[in-house]
């Protein structure tokens, strides 16, 4: 099959072999599939990536880096084995067992190819069907998006409370919808991008900044009543901003590091402590809280296809993560299979 492949930190189109499926598992072709941050990350970082896998004892992403590896894990597929899924559009929870019973992450594990490629293996266990009325690259921000959801349901901050929330990517973006869900308010968001502000607002946020232009816990402090309760949501994984949140947050704030830094940061833990502020790390969500999201995606309580900024197809995957490392024009970039050439089409 045809796949984009990362080798030694680029990404060129090439023929691999086809994944075939175990027990429990079938064979889907990719529709859509998201560009992550974490991909990024990978192909970017790779020795820090499996080091901090390794540190972890995360087994699930580790892989060989002198390996082809085919990533993407925000997908939407149709599934093509034979049985009760054949022929049904499907995302999934991106994990699958190998011939060992290992978990392993779908788009992280050379023996799990992703949805940069013609075919991936999913494992039956972990599918949703996707509603008729859903479109593929809708269907495929399920698993950025539910990351927001989770995690918010994980801090549960209650109604009257509020946010501010670093960093409007598509895990930014899905945590300001889930706020707002909850009734959190004011919720305050931090993102140099226009464009992404522009869609915090639309998703609900009551206040969004530029940070080189306005300090976010300024804008915080000018919109909530005095002693409201704050969450920090740190979506953006940059270097010091964990330093900088401890510095500028109010007393009692909750703090969670979704974003993920991949250098080690510097940061002065007395201030945090004599502040009292609560930090919790977390890296994705509850098995749930995917079906949820898709739900949310379905009966238009988020219109997901606005984050779609781009397309690409298997040769264009290269050019698409350079792109993204300047993210200022671009949420979420797809990867299509069927798409022609090297470049980037406009979103569907």
């Amino acid at each position: 099959m045809r796949a984009a492949v990362l080798r030694r930190g680029r990404f060129v189109e090439d023929d691999v072999p086809e994944p075939v499926p175990g027990p429990g598992q079938v064979l889907a072709e990719p529709l859509a599939t998201g560009i992550c941050g974490s991909d990024l990350s990978a192909a970017r970082h790779t020795d820090a990536f499996l080091r901090a896998s390794r540190d972890s004892g995360t087994e699930a992403f580790l892989f060989d880096p002198d390996a082809d590896l085919v990533m993407g894990h925000e997908l939407c597929a149709r599934v093509l084995s034979p049985g009760e899924w054949q022929g049904r559009v499907v995302v999934g929870l991106p994990w699958a067992l190998d011939a060992g019973g290992t978990l392993r992450a779908v788009g992280y594990a050379t023996a799990f190819p992703g949805g940069f490629g013609q075919r991936v293996v999913l494992q039956e266990a972990a599918l949703i069907p996707v509603p008729d009325h859903v479109a593929p690259h809708a269907a495929a921000l399920t698993e950025p998006l539910a990351v927001g959801f989770g995690n918010v349901a994980r801090a549960a901050p209650e109604p009257g409370s509020g946010a501010v929330v670093i960093g409007a990517g598509p895990i930014g973006l899905g945590a300001v919808a889930a706020l707002v869900e909850r009734g959190v308010a004011p919720v305050v968001v931090s993102e140099p991008s226009p464009r992404r502000r522009a869609l915090a607002e639309r998703f609900g946020a009551q206040v969004c900044v530029d940070p080189a232009a306005q300090d976010p816990f300024d804008a915080w402090r000018a919109a909530a009543p005095a002693d409201t309760p704050l969450t920090v949501l740190e979506c953006s994984g940059r270097a010091g901003m964990f330093n900088e949140i401890l510095h500028r947050a109010p007393r009692q704030t909750r703090v969670l590091l979704i974003g993920a830094c991949m250098t080690e940061d510097v940061f002065t833990p007395v201030v945090g402590l004599y502040k009292d502020i609560t930090v919790t790390m977390c890296m994705a969500y509850p098995p749930e809280e995917f079906g949820r999201t898709l739900d949310r995606i379905a009966d238009g309580t988020i219109d997901a296809a606005t984050l779609v900024t781009g397309q690409v197809g298997l040769g264009g995957v290269s050019a698409a993560l350079d792109t993204l490392r300047q993210p200022d024009d671009h949420v979420k970039v797809l990867v299509r299979p069927g798409l022609p050439g090297t470049g980037l089409h406009p979103a569907p």
